[in-house]
Parts: C-alpha cells; structure tokens; sequence
C-alpha cells in the first residue's frame, strides 16, 4: 500500500512538474530576452533593445492559454503597446493643450507630429525636447501619439552636435544640395534646418544666427565647406549669409504613396524603387530598397524590431499625367466619390479611408475637382520591384487638378484584380496644376 502511495505521490508531483514548471530557453540576440516555457504558461523577461533614443525594454509577463503557444514575435506585435519610446525633437506650436513637434531623431524621420500636453509640464515653442511615449504612432495627419513625458533635451548630447558629422570620413561635396531651408533648431555656435521640399539628409550649419530669426522661420543661404556624410545622412557646412526667404513651392506630383504588404505568413520582403524623378522624403528610409519583415495583417518590422503600417515615398518628377478620361466632382461630393471609386480600385476601408483623410482636407473646398486615376503612366515612372514575387498587385494613383467650373470629360471605367496570394497594395496621388 505504501508503495503505490509513494508511486502515486511520485507521479503527481512529476505531473505539476510538468505543468507548473518552466524550462529556460536560450537567450534571443533582441538584447538578452530570456523565454521560460511550461506546459499551462509561459513567462518571457523582456530585455528587447528599442532604438538608441528609447533604449531597452525591460520588463517580465507571464502569458497563458492560447498565448502560451505564440512566437517571440507574435507575442512582441502585442506587446508594442505597453513600449514606451522617446526621440528628440524641436518645438514647432503650442496651441492650447496641444503641442506639434518636428523630429530630429535619427529614430523617427516624420516631419510633423502632434500630442496632448494638458498633462505634462510646460515648454515653449523654439524649444528642442526629449517626448516620451507609449504605443504606436497613429497614422493620420499630423501624426499623434500617447505622449507620457517631454523634457529639455540636453545641449550637451543632443543630435550629437561635437560628433555631428566625421570630416575624415565625409565626403566634401562642390556642389550645393539646398538653399532654401526651415530652421528647426538655434544653438550658440550652430544650428540645424531641413530643407523646404523633405528630404532624406540633416542639415548642421555652422556659425552664430544673426539675432531676428527663429525656429520655424523659412530663409535662404550661402555657404561653404559643404561635407556630406553617406552612412548617416547628414550634410554639415559653413555659413557665409542668411536672409528671409518667401518662396512657396508647388505641391508635388507624386505625394504619399503608401505600399501595404500581405504575405500569407510571416515574410521577409525586399522593396525597390525605380522612379522617374527624384526621391523627396521615405519612411523607413529608403537606402537601395527596403527590407522588412512582413506580417498577413499587413504589419511590418525592420531589422531593428521597429514597426511600420505601410512603406512610404514622396517624389518629384515631369511625367504628363493622362487626362483623356476621368471624372469631375464637386469638391463638396469628394468624400462619397472617392469611397466608391475606391472601393472599385481594390481598396479595402482601411486603406481608403487613409487616402481619404489624406486627400480630403485639399480637395473638398474647390469648387470642382478634375481627377484621373494612372495606369502606365504611373507604373512606367514608377516601377516596383519585389522579392518574392507578389501573386497580387493593385497601385491606385489619382492625378487631379481643382477647377473653377464643370469641366466635360469622358468617364473612366474602373475596375480592380482578386486578391489572392501574397498581395501587394499601393496608393498614392499628385495635384496637377494648369
């Protein structure tokens, strides 16, 4: 009796062994994330670099039922909204409990994001802060996020600024990359700009400001001793002169378009771009092509864990637009057009309604809005190249130009592929002017 007893005693504390007790998994090259696997839970210590701004996660959950059997990497998709991240920044606006900065970050390359600051403390527009926040940045126009900290950067080590750029290693370029520039930051010795049509390079001009001009403020240069650093992006010069500048440029013809990625399972995916014109502003930054790893819901992470929606570009280029068809709305019927002619284009909601919030707030005061969606004359100005092959692509480009009055135009017919397979979606759009 006593043996069957210990028998059984055995066999159940074997039992809870093998239900309650975890097994340590090698350490992931993320930073050190350390994974401990039982059969009813699974506990994972975070140890996750971020990026040099945001530093490491660090933390430790403990998951069960159905996330007990997740990835590493399906269970880090999850766990973006708890990640706190930070990036240096230069004041832009202060408008009530709002703030609107523009990012100087190597870490985050949008021109314009917005958060609320009813609770955090008190800074002053011109000013360059660190912004902490929580979760994803939320794809509309501006960009916000969950803002939970925003302090003075220290002068000492923002941007860098006594290792901006290594002069041995640059390149010293005769040439004059830019002249008419927005200052985005004013120090002693120094300041930081960014050129007026976006661009992918950050500028450090060195020499004293003239007093009267401020961050934000729109002027033109001369310059010298111009060096161009490839690795980093970065241009660093002399200043010569500085005045005012009131040139306005016109919209581009080939502004936001977006590439989504649906493979069928976790992919990695190589993106290239040959455009008829010049690159204007990426996201990522486009550096020969973009490599990422995609995700069925259209999720994609660069090889430094960061998370993206879709792959973005802006250009320029003198490619005549076809006109031969099309239609014309009125700028107070745009929203209802375009979520049709969407819908027929292959869009889902998802995507049109990001085109829409993009597009919208240009287009709905005209009086009317002459639009054409491209086929060739888009794809042939823009090709893509995809490795591995997509079994589906739909590009979606509107080429339009505001109109005074009606305009008589044959209607275009529109129609899209299935998606089926692996599919890729990009759309995109340019202001034409007359």
């Amino acid at each position: 009796m006593k043996k069957k007893i210990i028998i059984s005693c055995a066999a159940a504390v074997i039992l809870l062994a093998v239900l309650f007790v975890p097994i340590p998994k090698s350490p992931y090259d993320d930073g050190g994330t350390r994974e401990y696997t039982a059969l009813t839970y699974k506990i994972v210590n975070w140890n996750r670099l971020i990026d040099s701004d945001s530093g490491v996660y660090n933390k430790t959950r403990v998951y069960f039922l159905g996330d007990r059997f997740k990835s590493i990497d399906e269970l880090w998709l999850e766990e973006q909204v708890n990640v706190e991240r930070s990036f240096i920044a230069t004041v832009l606006e202060i408008n009530g409990n709002t703030a609107i900065v523009a990012p100087v970050s190597a870490n985050i390359e949008q021109s314009r994001i917005s958060f609320d600051i009813s609770n955090l403390n008190k800074i002053g527009a011109g000013n360059v802060v660190k912004v902490t926040y929580v979760g994803l940045i939320r794809e509309i126009s501006p960009l916000t996020i969950n803002a939970v900290k925003w302090e003075l950067a220290e002068d000492d080590n923002l941007l860098e600024r006594n290792e901006w750029l290594n002069k041995e290693t640059a390149e010293k370029i005769d040439t004059k990359p830019f002249t008419d520039i927005v200052i985005t930051g004013i120090y002693d010795d120094c300041f930081f700009a960014r050129t007026l049509i976006p661009s992918f390079y950050e500028i450090k001009i060195n020499g004293k400001l003239p007093e009267g001009f401020c961050v934000k403020d729109q002027v033109v240069l001369e310059y010298e001793n111009t060096y161009y650093d490839k690795q980093t992006h970065r241009i660093e010069a002399d200043l010569i002169s500085i005045n005012f500048s009131d040139i306005v440029y016109e919209p581009g013809v080939a502004r936001k378009p977006v590439i989504y990625l649906y493979p069928e399972s976790e992919t990695n995916v190589q993106v290239k771009l040959t455009f008829d014109g010049r690159l204007t502003c990426t996201y990522p930054l486009y550096n020969d092509g973009w490599t990422v790893t995609a995700f069925p819901d259209g999720t994609l992470f660069d090889g430094q864990g960061q998370m993206y929606n879709y792959l973005y570009w802006e250009g320029e280029t003198d490619v005549r637009f076809d006109f031969t068809k099309g239609f014309c709305v009125k700028g107070s019927d745009t929203a209802e057009f375009l979520e049709d002619a969407l819908e027929k284009l292959g869009l889902t909601r998802r995507e049109a309604n990001e085109f829409i919030v993009y597009w919208l707030p240009i287009m709905q005061n005209n009086a009317y809005n002459v639009i054409s969606f491209q086929s060739d004359v888009y794809t042939n100005a823009a090709k893509l190249e995809i490795t591995p092959e997509p079994d589906t692509v739909i590009r979606v480009y509107m080429a339009w130009q505001a109109s005074d009055e009606y305009v008589e135009i044959e209607e275009q017919i529109l129609t899209s592929a299935e998606r089926e397979g692996f599919t890729v979606v990009e759309w995109g759009g340019g202001e034409v002017k007359r």
